[in-house]
């Protein structure tokens, strides 16, 4: 007898990947490809990538990996995404335009947005180019062919949803992440919209995580799914990965891989005009049900990525890790690559590396990538402590999840400088995958605790924190914002 699983597309920043995980919550069989954008050269900062492109390699991984796992059953199809990119369908229903998360076209416009007070308050978070709605305002700007052909936006996620069964809606925790969306009525706001200058017609209807759809039946018989397979409606990969890690509302989750989110789960939101100053998100969790307290470093572990690629492309992260271990309170050089404040709601715009003069001779490229690593760690020790003041919680561990956290030594600096133990759990590293599929299987079978398979104790180290002192003053100094603070 076949046993009954999930198929699972997790559509990420860098890179997608197609599973089929088990009831039991084991992953059998998973396929991947790196994802392409496009530069839009009429902006300067803005990226595309094509649906049909992105469509046609997930569609072929399907079909590579159903091909080798005949003994399981594909009970459940659903979804994950990266937040903040969205797909633009046209009046015939054609998904003609795709902008990611890294997309800026919207941030020479920030300042032609009024009423930026009340909207960031109601979406409960800063006004930037990052989010759904400044990106559709920049489209406009000096694409407004393609502004005007927008019928409806879709979030990658209800997009496969979309393909799979035709429906265009937009579940809570990406309906969240468009900046037109109010976290207190949980509906579109009619003056947001107005603000932006969007219709409020092409937003979707809001639909729950964990609604089960009718797959359209040429899907079916394309991918040769049983019958009785239904599609489950999934959502942005944060909330599935804090889901996947089995997240409770006493933890302290982190999620790091691109960027690097630290999230806390409330009933309640906190108050807006008491921590405006702080840079933090609120976001509606999966199905609407609570809150996501986010804080967030910006980029981190794609600054590593490009990092290594550019300096030792041929060397293993594996090496990369234990070179780290070997001299952990060697630095040879401080690095300031991540892109927020610790403590404000600043982005800044420069960074490098500083070491002492003159030049250090036993200074080598592994060297700059252990500085990297280093400020990775001190960018997350402080969005840790900041998100505890703003959730006005204490937790005595952080729960650790995705493929930013392969990184041992990471974790060990985290776990020294906040002083608390850091825990991994059984699949961290493909945390968004897990928690669809455990969406999938929540009403059906009672699910299983996530065993823990790595600790990180953390130890007393001066070296690192007066490392950390140098670290913000170096930032202070490039960036001529004083963002100086009691640790």
């Amino acid at each position: 007898m076949k046993q009954d699983a999930a198929l699972i597309i997790d559509i990420g920043t860098g890179s997608t990947r197609v599973a089929v995980i088990s009831s039991e919550g084991k992953i059998v069989g998973i396929k991947g490809f790196k994802n392409t954008y496009y530069v839009d050269s009429e902006y300067s900062d803005a990226k595309y990538f094509l649906p049909n492109e992105l469509k046609q390699n997930i569609f072929s991984r399907i079909e590579d990996l159903l091909s080798e796992l005949k003994d399981y059953k594909i009970k459940y199809l659903s979804s994950s995404s990266a937040r903040e990119s969205f797909i633009l369908l046209d009046k015939a229903g054609h998904d003609f335009y795709g902008l990611p998360n890294i997309d800026n076209r919207g941030k020479e416009w920030l300042r032609e947005i009024t009423q930026r007070e009340y909207i960031e308050k109601v979406t409960g978070r800063p006004l930037t180019e990052d989010f759904g709605a400044m990106k559709l305002y920049g489209l406009k700007q000096k694409k407004n062919s393609f502004f005007e052909s927008i019928t409806q936006i879709i979030s990658l996620s209800d997009w496969v949803g979309y393909l799979f069964t035709g429906r265009i809606e937009m579940e809570y925790s990406q309906a969240s992440e468009t900046q037109l969306f109010n976290i207190y009525t949980k509906d579109w706001d009619q003056k947001v919209c107005e603000a932006f200058e969007i219709d409020r017609s092409i937003l979707p209807t809001i639909t729950k995580t964990g609604t089960a759809h009718e797959i359209l039946s040429k899907m079916k018989t394309n991918f040769d799914l049983d019958s009785e397979c239904l599609y489950v409606v999934g959502g942005a990969d944060t909330q599935l990965a804090a889901k996947g890690m089995a997240l409770s509302s006493d933890d302290i989750g982190l999620i790091s891989g691109t960027s690097s989110p630290v999230v806390k789960y409330k009933e309640a939101i906190p108050n807006y005009e008491e921590n405006k100053e702080f840079n933090f998100w609120s976001s509606c969790n999966l199905a609407g049900e609570g809150y996501q307290i986010e804080t967030n470093p910006g980029v981190t572990g794609l600054n590593l990525q490009l990092a290594k690629e550019k300096l030792l492309p041929e060397v293993t992260y594996e090496s990369i890790n234990q070179h780290i271990n070997d001299h952990y309170e060697a630095l040879k050089c401080v690095a300031s690559f991540t892109s927020q404040s610790p403590y404000k709601n600043i982005s800044f715009p420069n960074g490098g590396f500083m070491m002492t003069v003159p030049f250090n001779q036993e200074l080598e490229k592994i060297d700059l990538l252990h500085a990297v690593v280093a400020d990775i760690a001190f960018s997350i020790v402080f969005k840790i402590r900041q998100n505890e003041v703003l959730s006005q919680t204490t937790s005595p561990y952080i729960v650790g999840a995705g493929g930013g956290l392969r990184m041992e030594s990471l974790c060990q600096m985290i776990a020294d400088l906040t002083g608390k133990k850091l825990v991994l759990k059984e699949n961290f590293d493909e945390a968004s995958l897990i928690g669809a599929a455990r969406i999938c299987f929540s009403k059906e079978i009672q699910l299983s605790d996530i065993p823990i398979v790595m600790e990180f104790e953390p130890k007393e180290s001066k070296y690192l924190r007066e490392k950390l002192e140098n670290w913000l003053l170096y930032r202070e100094k490039i960036n001529s914002k004083k963002e100086i603070g009691a640790f």
